[in-house]
């Protein structure tokens, strides 16, 4: 992901690894990010790891314990609605965000698999190895990746029926944008594309 986000020119990259990806950090880093992001702009969070369910729902496995995704649901909402997030959800029931997001949030998903499934175990993701391969190969916009209605359509083929990825938006508009485009400008309908 963070070779993706550096094709894409995102310019700030936070990244909490291992012992370092506690509860409070990750809490810490995603509403620092909600609360510190332009208006305009575009805020990318991924997790790659575990999840669990349990009481709370479901859970993302970090370093001492689960954070709850309705937690990571409700730091979002101090993103400014004007501005776009982009979630990478590489784990299992890695949809069942979708159903936590609020509305009126400019929110894409890319989910490794649906809410109810189970990610195979692979020493290596295939999820974001696909995805780097059709957003940006070798560092490169790929050309034909122009809309996330694209990049829907191609995560899910020749995917196997027990994991399969996906994108997911409340917005529709969302659908016509270039995947990690920084501006709205990104969208196809755009001249400037």
């Amino acid at each position: 992901m963070s070779r993706i986000c550096a094709g894409a020119g995102i310019p700030a990259q936070r990244r909490l690894l291992g012992s370092a990806a506690t509860r409070d950090r990750v809490r810490a880093a995603i509403t620092g990010a909600a609360a510190a992001i332009d208006p305009h702009g575009l805020l990318v969070l991924t997790f790659a790891g575990h999840s669990e369910r349990g009481e709370a729902g479901v859970q993302w496995c970090l370093y001492d314990g689960g954070l709850p995704l309705h937690e990571v649901a409700d730091m979002l909402t101090g993103v400014p609605a004007s501005a776009r997030i982009v979630v990478v959800n590489d784990t299992c029931y890695a949809a069942a965000l979708a159903t936590l997001v609020q509305p009126s949030l400019a929110l894409v998903l890319l989910a490794a698999c649906g809410a109810d499934q189970l990610t195979l175990a692979r020493p290596t993701s295939d999820f974001v190895v696909r995805l780097e391969q059709l957003v940006y190969p070798a560092g490169i916009r790929n050309p034909s990746c122009t809309t996330y209605t694209w990049l829907d359509q191609e995560l899910r083929r020749d995917t196997p029926d027990a994991e399969r990825p996906g994108v997911w938006t409340h917005h529709t508009d969302a659908w016509r944008h270039r995947p990690f485009a920084l501006s709205r400008s990104g969208s196809t309908c755009d001249p400037e594309d």
